[in-house]
């Protein structure tokens, strides 16, 4: 292995935040979108698998609500927090 060890230049991480920059303005709306069907697509495969391992309704909706209620309430707080300064 006598190969020298591969770097990146030391702007590397400004040059890939300024390309995601200018070519996310117009994907905005449509990563949204994405995004949230992913997130039901995954909430309804994880209440069948769940399902087909013997929990009940009450079990899964804890399982998959609880998280849901703990994002949003980070959310609240985080905004609040930006807010009051």
């Amino acid at each position: 292995m006598a190969a020298p060890v591969p770097s990146l230049p030391p702007d590397f991480d400004q040059r890939v935040m300024r390309e995601l920059g200018r070519r996310s303005q117009p994907l905005g709306r449509y990563r949204w979108v994405l995004l949230i069907c992913y997130g039901l697509v995954s909430i309804v495969v994880s209440a069948v698998a769940m399902r087909g391992q013997g929990l009940g309704w009450g079990a899964i909706a804890v399982t998959i609500l609880g998280p849901l209620a703990l994002v949003g309430t980070m959310l609240r707080a985080r905004r609040s927090i930006h807010h009051a300064r």
